[in-house]
């Protein structure tokens, strides 16, 4: 069965499959690569701290609002005052918008789009 699913990816698409696996196994061969360098020069301990960074930086620029929609000053994002991070904080229990990275209250800064009107981010 997958024998000729195979056989059929390659007739229609005319990239034979053998050299794409090969392309696939060797990318993924470099990236296993570079990581366990990666570890033997650092240490998995750093990488760890490291990889735990750049999940608060991706969650602080998340744009899909997690418990509260940005405040009604029009448009705008929030801001950490410490770090520079935009994008949408943590809230805590109290509702308060916190940094992602830091932990520090963020700051909404509000920036007036002329001309803007509720149509306008209407979508669609």
């Amino acid at each position: 069965m997958l024998g000729e699913s195979w056989r059929m990816f390659e007739g229609a698409s005319g990239i034979r499959a053998k050299p794409l696996l090969y392309f696939f196994l060797a990318a993924a061969g470099a990236a296993l690569t570079a990581t366990g360098i990666y570890w033997a020069v650092y240490g998995y301990k750093h990488w760890n701290g490291e990889m735990a960074v750049a999940g608060r930086i991706l969650t602080a620029a998340a744009s899909v609002p997690v418990r509260a929609p940005a405040p009604a000053a029009g448009t705008g994002q929030y801001v950490c005052p410490v770090h520079g991070a935009v994008g949408m904080p943590r809230f805590d229990a109290a509702g308060l918008p916190r940094c992602p990275v830091g932990g520090e209250a963020m700051q909404f800064r509000g920036a007036v789009v002329a001309g803007a009107t509720p149509a306008a981010f209407a979508g669609g």
